[in-house]
């Protein structure tokens, strides 16, 4: 205040708002000034490196790198604790699938209080998932692979990207509505549990498109059903679950950008935007719809209601199938 020669109270009201005018936007043109980090909390090879990498492309139009570091373990935790412990300065941001802040906190204390460390930007898009089955596998209905379960109770296995992920809870939810028992096997995210479904190590999958679309068009992987209401654009011939052996069957994977707690509103005003731009591009359209994702945005109130939704629908999903996470 004693840069300002103040010779009076309204002299000094007016100064004031001039001085806070002017902050904001020079506040707002500081950032950014160092590289952005990207964490991606799964390996690469599926949807969420796939997404933190068109982010990046994105943010790093806002005149730095950014660059995506994947960092892999427990059900996507390790890299959403990390993130969360970092600054909240804009220069660190993670993405989560809707399973890992809807489903994860109620099987985690430590992602629970991630969650209370960490709040949601922006929504990013929309992830059919598919039943899948290894080419080798003697079915090629939704329906032959449900009488191929019944008929081999408990023997068979399933892949899962871990603990509490959508690949999880998807099948249990089918388990329990098609009245089926097989049991999973937990991997460190999509990619090396589809190495092992190609491979034959497990019996089916559901997992999102981009871990698989490209096997099932090279026939290495056979689609057998949809999880969504409507058939996928990117497989307008395989039919939803809902058509076939489960009516009513609605399960839907959504990512969404996530920073610290209190990063700067004006850094928002500028990655919010952003995100918004970059979802909305031709190319990123493109690329993601090529691997049967549906680009999107948001604002990050939008992201809290869907989260708080899905939670209340995927509680029960959890307890009768008394999924448990160690600590």
């Amino acid at each position: 205040m004693s840069n300002c020669n103040w010779k009076n109270i309204a002299m000094a009201a007016v100064c004031g708002l001039g001085i806070a005018a002017a902050a904001g936007p020079a506040l707002a043109q500081t950032y950014p000034s160092k590289p952005i980090t990207i964490v991606a909390p799964y390996p690469p090879g599926g949807a969420t490196d796939l997404y933190a990498r068109s982010i990046a492309n994105g943010l790093s139009e806002l005149g730095q790198p950014a660059v995506v570091e994947n960092r892999a373990g427990a059900s996507g935790i390790i890299g959403a604790d990390y993130a969360s412990r970092q600054s909240a300065d804009g220069y660190t941001f993670v993405i989560g699938a809707s399973s890992m802040f809807s489903i994860l906190p109620l099987l985690s204390k430590r992602m629970e209080n991630v969650y209370q460390h960490i709040e949601p930007v922006s929504i990013l898009g929309f992830n059919p998932s598919y039943v899948v089955v290894p080419a080798s596998l003697p079915v090629n209905t939704i329906q032959e692979l449900v009488a191929h379960l019944k008929a081999n109770p408990g023997k068979l296995p399933y892949g899962s990207a871990g603990i509490g992920t959508s690949q999880h809870v998807f099948m249990e939810l089918f388990k329990q509505r098609a009245g089926v028992d097989v049991f999973p096997v937990q991997y460190k995210g999509s990619g090396p549990m589809v190495v092992d479904l190609l491979a034959g190590r497990v019996t089916m999958a559901i997992e999102q498109g981009p871990a698989v679309l490209s096997h099932i068009k090279a026939g290495k992987l056979r689609a057998l059903a949809v999880t969504t209401p409507q058939r996928s654009l990117a497989l307008p011939d395989v039919p939803t679950l809902a058509e076939t052996v489960l009516p009513g069957f609605d399960a839907v994977t959504w990512f969404a950008l996530y920073a610290p707690k209190g990063v700067p509103k004006n850094v928002l005003a500028q990655v919010v935007p952003q995100i918004a731009k970059t979802m909305q591009s031709a190319e990123v359209k493109e690329r993601l719809g090529a691997v049967g994702v549906e680009a999107a945005s948001s604002r990050p109130e939008d992201v809290v209601k869907r989260q708080a939704a899905e939670t209340a629908m995927w509680k029960e999903v959890i307890s009768r199938a008394k999924i448990s996470l160690e600590e």
